[in-house]
């Protein structure tokens, strides 16, 4: 990848935000290293990779790469026999437990993130060596009594040789003989030997050696004679000790460096996790999306904005390698140009470095080989180089490179010299790059470039918008339309006098003659018909939205009535067998103590009536579903006549069924639904309208008068319940019904009296009673309608 065009298009800026999300040193590291790929495949992955991260810390907040410490040059050295110190050892210890956590929860998780996973895959376990230095070395990084039987002796007879020495010499400070002599009644520590400072006048009187002077002479620090010999077990102990550390982290650091292979394995793992941790919080700050990879130079970029752009910024839509391959933007100074170039360009290459893009869904990358920019003003005064001569170096080494599978883009193309020459000199660059199959973006202020690009194939124009009433630029980016000056109209908000602008613009119109005309005709047409394609897209964007909106409500609708019809039989069967087993016991009880007679004889019939009306209950519940149980066969077949459940539409299926979606032809709306919601309906087939004139969807709504007398409300939320009574109502009064059952449950009694509250007021209703025990008891309502 050509590293100048990297620098013209800002892209260590990424580098360097990109890395402020790495958790640590070695995936910084990586951040900075990354560089533009060209291999799709791999481009693929590493963008997968990004979106799984993403939707970790979506789901889970982050990934767990907490305690881990760049210790490669600690392994590199083990690995060479150097011995480590404690504190390189606890560090490796920590990094290598941290390690093996990150790839636990990535691998408990292999199914939901594979690529992560297979990363994870890679990091090798060391419970054993992180035991071993947990249990040897302190979280301080100092060696623990505990690390070796010979080394906690050691450290006892110390503490024990060290008390001795106290103790000694606080009697000795303490001495009415002594006390005079000493300058400060202290113990003090003069090359590693406990000593007492004592005044060189009396020197006499503290027999021992003399290890120290202060700088006026006046104080001598003396060990007394009494404590050399303790002195000197103390030295010989600290020498041992210091032996025995060494041996024990001489041991640990072998230990790992016979494993450095595994240890720089892991570590690089974890760095490639933490990389791809970081781009995901990139995505995430930027808001940004995976784009869709392609080779064939095609590049569509929605609601795109440039990432280094802060406030807010307006989003551009970029199109281009399809049919043209080549986009000329024109327009004033100021007016986002030279922004747009830049995004196109960084877009790309952040796209092919595996990261997510600041765009809008359903926007799609090409890979190219090479990507030149040439941007900006780089005269060099030191080589004696204007605009001109600066850009033109830049373009001849373009055009010694460049080919199909590049990426141009050129910034005011032509510009710096003669108007008339630069003109043409830009045509025949753009003619040369365009027959190469370059992907090209320039921006230009020469107008001749606008009826180029009219009748040059392969290129077309583009602008970016301005705002003559502001006299402002919006940035926007308009495909298809060329861009202008807009010098006379400025001029003219500014208070140019109007026979000023008016003698301009007769000028110009001498000059340009019949072309000037065509091509102001031309972007009248152009502009009128973008601003229909926009609509259009709007329009089309709303229609989808809502279709999708409906499927989900319809999908969701399906799985709650199942899931609710299924726990509305379920309680039935259950109050079925509580009140058959109620009822035996009774009939039991009565045989066993009452006389045969008519009274037993009415409680038995009662018993059986009651039963009988439950059974008849759960019965009504499941015929009332039994149309929309899941046959044998589902439909399938193109031209089948279905209904969709829940929805009362019918229709034909307009192509056969293959997988979990189904598409139903409803008049001329095509409707995609869930094939499970799909039941054969009766009748014959809905032909299509015979005439385009109305668009519709013809939707079937069952009313009929051949109404259900009664209304099953029972287990329904209140709000839903009443909805739907308060539809029955009206149906049963207009199919002529005097009465009907309202079921509604005993259960809490809420669902009850908030049935009863509603009756009380309902317009449809005359009057309304509990039912009597063998329609429900207090479990139903029979209500009087009005005629």
């Amino acid at each position: 990848m050509n590293l100048r065009s990297l620098d013209t298009l800002e892209f260590d800026k990424i580098r360097e935000m990109l890395a402020g999300y790495a958790s640590c040193e070695m995936g910084r590291e990586k951040c900075f290293a990354l560089i533009p790929m060209t291999d799709i495949v791999l481009i693929k992955r590493r963008l997968c990779e990004t979106s799984e991260a993403r939707t970790i810390i979506q789901k889970h907040g982050s990934l767990p790469l907490g305690g881990i410490t760049d210790v490669r040059s600690a392994i590199d050295g083990a690995s060479k026999g150097s011995i480590l110190s404690a504190r390189q050892l606890i560090d490796i210890a920590y990094t290598l437990r941290a390690a093996s956590k990150l790839a636990s929860f990535l691998l408990k998780q292999k199914e939901e993130y594979p690529l992560l996973a297979e990363i994870a895959g890679r990091i090798v376990s060391f419970s054993k060596f992180e035991s071993k230095v947990e249990s040897a070395i302190s979280s301080d990084g100092e060696v623990v009594d505990s690390a070796s039987p010979k080394l906690q002796k050691l450290r006892t007879e110390m503490r024990a040789s060290h008390s001795k020495i106290l103790e000694r010499l606080n009697a000795i400070i303490q001495s009415r003989n002594i006390r005079n002599a000493l300058q400060d009644p202290i113990i003090t520590q003069r090359e590693g030997r406990y000593c007492v400072p004592v005044k060189t006048e009396h020197k006499s009187l503290v027999k021992g050696i003399v290890h120290d002077a202060s700088a006026s002479g006046a104080t001598l620090f003396i060990e007394p004679s009494q404590i050399v010999e303790l002195g000197n077990t103390l030295k010989q102990l600290e020498a041992m000790e210091q032996e025995e550390i060494e041996r024990i982290l001489a041991e640990l650091s072998a230990e790992i460096g016979a494993s450095s292979d595994d240890v720089l394995t892991t570590l690089e793992a974890v760095a490639e996790i933490d990389f791809a941790n970081a781009k995901a919080k990139f995505s995430i700050a930027q808001n940004a999306v995976e784009p869709y990879i392609n080779r064939e130079g095609f590049i569509r970029f929605r609601a795109a904005r440039h990432p280094l752009l802060k406030g807010n910024v307006v989003p551009i839509d970029i199109e281009l390698g399809r049919s043209e391959t080549a986009l000329l933007i024109t327009g004033p100074n100021t007016g986002g140009k030279t922004v747009t170039l830049k995004t196109i360009g960084l877009l790309t290459l952040m796209a092919q470095s595996g990261l997510h893009i600041p765009a809008g869904f359903d926007s799609e990358a090409a890979i190219f080989d090479e990507i030149f920019a040439d941007i900006g003003d780089e005269q060099s005064i030191e080589q004696s180089l204007s605009t001109f001569s600066s850009h033109m170096r830049n373009i001849v080494d373009v055009i010694k490179q460049a080919d199909r599978n590049s990426l141009v883009l050129l910034d005011e193309i032509g510009a710096g010299t003669d108007p008339a020459e630069g003109a043409a000199l830009a045509k025949s660059i753009l003619d040369e790059l365009v027959e190469r199959g370059c992907r090209v973006v320039a921006t230009t202020h020469y107008g001749e470039l606008k009826e180029y690009a009219y009748l040059r194939d392969g290129v077309r124009n583009a602008s970016v918008e301005f705002d003559i009433e502001t006299l402002q630029p919006t940035y926007r980016l308009l495909i298809g339309i060329p861009g202008s000056s807009n010098a006379l109209a400025i001029a003219k908000r500014l208070g140019l006098p109007d026979s000023i602008v008016a003698r301009a613009e007769s000028e110009i119109k001498n000059r340009q003659g019949d072309a000037g005309d065509a091509i102001l005709r031309i972007e009248k047409t152009e502009r009128e018909a973008a601003e229909d394609r926009e609509y259009a897209r709007l329009e089309a964007k709303k229609a989808e939205e809502l279709r999708r909106k409906y499927e989900d409500l319809l999908q969701k609708l399906e799985d709650s009535r199942g899931r609710v019809l299924n726990e509305i039989s379920e309680e039935a069967k259950k109050m079925l067998d509580h009140y058959e087993h109620l009822l035996a016991d009774a009939i039991t009880q009565i045989n066993r103590v009452g006389k045969p007679g008519k009274e037993l004889e009415e409680a038995r019939q009662n018993a059986r009536r009651l039963t009988e009306n439950i059974r008849t209950e759960i019965s009504h519940i499941n015929k009332g579903e039994e149309d929309d149980s899941i046959p044998e066969r589902l439909p399938s077949k193109k031209g089948e006549a279905v209904r969709v459940v829940g929805m009362d539409i019918k229709g034909v299926l307009a192509e056969d069924v293959d997988g979990d979606r189904a598409v139903v032809l409803a008049g001329v709306m095509k409707l995609n639904v869930p094939a499970s919601s799909l039941r054969p309906a009766e009748g014959s087939a809905i032909e299509r309208p015979s005439t385009p004139e109305k668009i519709g969807i013809s939707i079937e709504l069952k009313k009929t008068t051949e109404i259900s007398p009664e209304i099953m409300l029972r287990g329904r939320r209140v709000e839903a319940a009443l909805y739907d009574l308060d539809k029955y109502l009206y149906d049963a009064q207009s199919a002529g019904l005097t009465q009907v059952r309202v079921i509604h449950g005993k259960g809490t009694g809420v669902l009850r009296k908030a049935v009863w509250e509603f009756l009380s007021e309902h317009p449809a209703v005359a009057s309304y009673k509990i039912a009597e025990q063998s329609q429900g008891g207090i479990g139903a309502t029979i209500v009087d309608l009005k005629f």
